[in-house]
C-alpha cells in the first residue's frame, strides 16, 4: 500500500504535470528521475568527503612524524596545535560523509519507489508480475548441474567443488564436478523493476508463463519492458543477454535472445532456461543510438 500512498501524495504536490501534455504517471517518473540524479549527487559528495578526510589523516600522520623530530620550543608547540586542529577535523568529515551517504540512499529509495509506481501505471496492460521472480512451485528443487554447454576456465576446474559430485552425461561438453553452495547476500535486491547502470533506463522483466513463475529445467520466454526515466518507451533497442550464477563456474545452459519487439519498448526474450536453484544474475545490455547501458536483475530460485 505504501507505493499507492506515494502516488496520491505526489499527485497532491503536483497539481499540474511537470511537462506539457504529460500524464501524471509520466510526471511521477520524471520526478523520480530528478530525485535519483539528486541522490547520485549526494553519494558523490559523500565520496568526496571521505577522500578529504583520508587526505587530512595522511597529512596528520606526516605532521606527527615531523613533531617527533623537533626539540622543545615554540615551533614544536605551534605544530602541536596544528596537529590538534587536524585531528579534530577528521571525525567531522567522517560524520559528514556518513550523513551524505544515508541521505543519498534514502533519496534513492524514494526515487525508485516513484519510478516504479509511475512505470506500473504506464505499463499496466503488460504487467502481471508485481514482486520478485519466483520458482514455479510444481518444479522439484534440484541442484544438479545439467547444463548442456559449460564455460569453464582451466584455472577454475578444481575450485568450489563438492568432492565426488561429478555426474558426466554424454551430452555435456566438459566433465566438471558440481559447484558448492553460494554466499548469497542477505539484502539481495530481487525486484523485477530495476534502474539501469547509467540511470537512463527503467526496466521490468517477467516470465511469459501461465502463472508468471520461472520453471526449472524448461526452456521458456520472458517479456522485457524498457522505458526512459520519463516513461517514454525505449524502442528499436539492440539487446544482449548474459546470465550466470555468482560463485559458480557456469552460466546459463542456453543462449537467450530477443526475438521481437511486441510493442514499442516491449521485447520478447526466448530461450531462457535455468538448470538449478540458487542465485542467478541476468544482465541485459541495451544500446539505442547514443545510449549504451545495462540493466541487471537478481533472481533467487
Amino acid at each position: 500500500m505504501q507505493p499507492r500512498f506515494i502516488v496520491l501524495t505526489a499527485a497532491l504536490l503536483l497539481p499540474t504535470p511537470l511537462f506539457a501534455d504529460e500524464s501524471p504517471s509520466r510526471s511521477l517518473m520524471a520526478l523520480g528521475g530528478e530525485m535519483l540524479r539528486s541522490a547520485e549527487g549526494l553519494q558523490a559528495e559523500s565520496v568526496t568527503a571521505i577522500r578529504h578526510g583520508n587526505s587530512l589523516r595522511k597529512t596528520l600522520n606526516q605532521l606527527r612524524v615531523k613533531l617527533r623530530s623537533l626539540p622543545e620550543g615554540e615551533e614544536r608547540a605551534a605544530l602541536g596545535e596544528t596537529i590538534d586542529l587536524f585531528a579534530g577535523e577528521i571525525p567531522r568529515w567522517q560524520q559528514q560523509a556518513a550523513s551524505l551517504r544515508e541521505r543519498g540512499l534514502s533519496e534513492r529509495q524514494r526515487a525508485l519507489a516513484l519510478l516504479e509506481v509511475g512505470y506500473r501505471e504506464i505499463w499496466q496492460p503488460h504487467i502481471r508480475l508485481s514482486g520478485p521472480l519466483q520458482l514455479d512451485g510444481s518444479d522439484s528443487l534440484t541442484s544438479g548441474h545439467n547444463a548442456r554447454i559449460r564455460s569453464v576456465h582451466p584455472s577454475k576446474l578444481n575450485m568450489n567443488v563438492v568432492p565426488g559430485d561429478g555426474a558426466t552425461p554424454a551430452d555435456m561438453s566438459l566433465a566438471v564436478p558440481a559447484a558448492s553452495g553460494q554466499n548469497i547476500p542477505g539484502e539481495l535486491d530481487l525486484r523485477s523493476f530495476q534502474i539501469s547502470r547509467e540511470l537512463a533506463v527503467f526496466a521490468h522483466v517477467e516470465p511469459e508463463t501461465g502463472n508468471s513463475r520461472v520453471p526449472l529445467n524448461e526452456i521458456h520466454s520472458w517479456k522485457l519492458m524498457l522505458s526512459r526515466l520519463d516513461g517514454e518507451p525505449l524502442g528499436d533497442a539492440e539487446i544482449e543477454i548474459e546470465g550466470h550464477m555468482p560463485g559458480h563456474v557456469h552460466g546459463l545452459p542456453t543462449q537467450p535472445r530477443v526475438t521481437g519487439e511486441v510493442e514499442p519498448g516491449v521485447y520478447r526474450v526466448q530461450g531462457v532456461k535455468f538448470q538449478m536453484t540458487g542465485w542467478w544474475v541476468m544482465t541485459f545490455k541495451v544500446s539505442a543510438g547514443p545510449l549504451d547501458d545495462a540493466v541487471t536483475f537478481n533472481i533467487r530460485l
